[in-house]
């Protein structure tokens, strides 16, 4: 670019092009139906995932179902706050099983960066969806094997 008249003239050509690529994308992606929630467990019970539980109050298009942690006691107090039955509820040796649990979707990582890795493999083994708290991974290497293990899992 020569000058600053030249790049704004390319971000407004930009600007104009991408609602037009967005509406073709949204017309080709398949609908979701409007009455689909997305039923979530929270693995790491700590601050950041009660600020992200205390959200989900709100959410009209996904519910927290479920909660996986290493600590007994904020297991048993968030299934009492949130109204989470005992079936939903595990503890990082036993979450694997979670594969059998048709009221959890998707998982939600918010443990300490280190752990995302090993776990959100777990998860996607699994067969449920992962959602990862960033950083995603330690480096590029973790993040690509994290995303290969979804892309797997299907």
């Amino acid at each position: 670019m020569k000058s600053r008249r030249d790049f704004l003239q390319r971000i407004t050509a930009s600007a104009f092009t991408l609602p037009i690529l967005t509406s073709s994308y949204a017309a080709q992606r398949p609908a979701v139906p409007q009455d689909r929630i997305l039923r979530v467990a929270i693995m790491g019970l700590g601050g950041y995932g009660t600020r992200v539980a205390e959200s989900m109050k709100d959410c009209k298009r996904a519910k927290l179902t479920g909660v996986i942690s290493g600590t007994p006691a904020k297991i048993k107090d968030w299934q009492q706050k949130y109204s989470i039955p005992e079936k939903n509820c595990y503890n990082y040796e036993n979450f694997d099983a979670i594969k059998n649990n048709p009221d959890i979707d998707a998982v939600y990582v918010i443990t300490p960066n280190a752990l995302h890795k090993d776990q959100a493999i777990r998860v996607a083994k699994a067969g449920k969806h992962v959602i990862c708290e960033k950083p995603m991974a330690l480096n590029a290497a973790e993040g690509q094997q994290m995303v290969n293990a979804c892309k797997q899992a299907n």
